[in-house]
């Protein structure tokens, strides 16, 4: 996997766990803003032609 696939399933990872979290926090407004950016992200990685579900399930069992 190079450099830029690797950050965006990061990344990916990253706000889908804030979205997490926000939503256990009951934060609307913050959950509102992760989604906008999972969004952003899956549209980048359809772009890039970037398979983000084998890639996001690695990093699920790897966390």
């Amino acid at each position: 996997m190079n450099e830029f696939m690797t950050t965006l399933h990061l990344r990916v990872h990253d706000a889908v766990a804030a979205f997490q979290r926000a939503r256990a926090q009951g934060d609307v407004d913050l959950c509102t803003v992760q989604l906008g950016e999972i969004e952003d992200l899956v549209e980048i990685a359809a772009r890039h032609g970037v398979d983000i579900d084998s890639g996001y399930q690695a990093l699920e069992h790897a966390a």
